[in-house]
C-alpha cells in the first residue's frame, strides 16, 4: 500500500476514535508534545496569534520531521522510540496518579506489543504503528484547529459524537478570536492547511522505505 495512503486512513481511523481507549496509546505523545510545545512557547509572552501560529508550526514540523526519518528506512526506529516514550510517560502519570484500571491494562498491552513487532521486525505491521504515533499529531490540530472552531460557530455540544469525536473545550486558537473581524476558524484553517501540505507530502514516497527523489 502507498505510504500517503496508509496515512490518510490511519489519520482518519484516529480521528472517528480519537476520545476513546482504542487511541490513547498514540496519543500519549501526542498530547506530551503539544502540552510541552504550548507551555514553552506560552512562557514568550507572545500575542495570542503569534502563540497559536508557533505552537501549530512547530507541532507540524516535529510531525514533518518523523515522517522524513520514516523515508530513511528507520521507521522501525521511530516506531520504537514513540513507544518507549509512550510507556515511560504513561508510567509516570500511572504511578503518580495511582490510578490502575482496566484502561492502563489495555495501554501497557499496545505499547509492549509494539516494541514486540519492531523487535521482531514485522515491517508492515511496524509502518502502521509508526503512522498512528506520528499521525497523531496532525489529528490533534484538527481538533484544535478545525473542530473546536467550526463547533463553537456552529454552537453545538462539544461532546455532542462523544466519546468517539470528543472536541477539546479550549485551543491553541482559542484567545485569537475575531481577529480583524475575521472569524475564527477561518485564521486557524487557514493556518493548519499551510501547516498540512508539507506533511501530505512527506507522507508519501515511503512505501519501500526510501527517500523519493
Amino acid at each position: 500500500m502507498r505510504s500517503d495512503i496508509r496515512a490518510l486512513i490511519v489519520s482518519i481511523l484516529l480521528f472517528l476514535l480519537w476520545g476513546t481507549v482504542l487511541t490513547y496509546p498514540f496519543r500519549i505523545d501526542a498530547d506530551l508534545i503539544c502540552e510541552s510545545t504550548e507551555a514553552i512557547v506560552g512562557k514568550l509572552g507572545l500575542p495570542a496569534i503569534a502563540f497559536a501560529v508557533i505552537v501549530l508550526f512547530i507541532v507540524m514540523g516535529i510531525t514533518c520531521a518523523a515522517l522524513y526519518l520514516g523515508r530513511m528506512e528507520i521507521s522501525d526506529g521511530v516506531a520504537l522510540a514513540m513507544a518507549l516514550l509512550g510507556s515511560i510517560v504513561y508510567c509516570v502519570r500511572v504511578f503518580t496518579s495511582r490510578s490502575f484500571s482496566i484502561e492502563a491494562v489495555f495501554v501497557a498491552i499496545v505499547l509492549a506489543g509494539t516494541m514486540i513487532l519492531v523487535l521482531a521486525r514485522k515491517t508492515e505491521w511496524n509502518r502502521y504503528i509508526a503512522d498512528a504515533f506520528i499521525m497523531a499529531l496532525p489529528v490533534r490540530m484538527v481538533y484544535e484547529c478545525i473542530m473546536n472552531p467550526l463547533y463553537r460557530l456552529l454552537k453545538k455540544d462539544l461532546y455532542l459524537l462523544s466519546p468517539f469525536i470528543t472536541v477539546p473545550q479550549t485551543s491553541i486558537f482559542s484567545k485569537v478570536g475575531n481577529l480583524l473581524h475575521v472569524d475564527l476558524l477561518v485564521w486557524s484553517g487557514f493556518f493548519f492547511v499551510l501547516t498540512l501540505l508539507p506533511v501530505i507530502y512527506l507522507s508519501g514516497g515511503r512505501k519501500e522505505g526510501k527517500i523519493r527523489r
